[in-house]
């Protein structure tokens, strides 16, 4: 029910499975961005805000497009801060990801309002292995 979506990825790959996962739904790109850029730059450049974010990042990142790697466990406090700076008040922006063993910094929940919805975000057929991914809700704070 978006009328306007953006989708960053470095991948030239997953952006054409967004692009054509678009085409599939009978979506245009016209209100559907797709977006070749490193996530932290677009973020840092972005001057738009955003109404619901999904912010789900790789495990680990060492692209020849970027000059340093990109570890989820080591980076994710300040790209989650990147993120949060977009999202409008009232928002919310779901935070996820693969690594197994992954830890949330707990200084987020100082700034923002917080919510682990991983058991929720898990569908039905993979509760065996509830450990696939972790999946928190953030908020501004009231």
């Amino acid at each position: 029910g978006a009328t306007t979506s953006t989708s960053v990825d470095l991948s030239n790959t997953y952006l054409n499975w967004y692009r054509e996962n678009l085409a599939l739904n009978g979506l245009s790109e016209r209100q559907h961005r797709a977006e070749r850029s490193d996530c932290v730059a677009w973020l840092e450049a972005c001057e738009r805000t955003f109404d619901l974010i999904l912010l789900d990042p790789p495990s680990f990142s060492n692209s020849k497009a970027t000059e340093e790697s990109f570890d989820v466990q080591r980076d994710h406090t300040g790209l989650v801060a990147l993120a949060m700076a977009r999202l409008a008040p009232g928002g919310v922006m779901y935070f996820s990801n693969n690594r197994r063993g992954f830890k949330l910094d707990p200084s987020l929940s100082d700034t923002f309002a917080v919510t682990d919805v991983t058991r929720e975000s898990i569908p039905e057929d993979f509760r065996r292995g509830s450990d696939i991914h972790r999946c928190w809700r953030f908020r501004h704070q009231p």
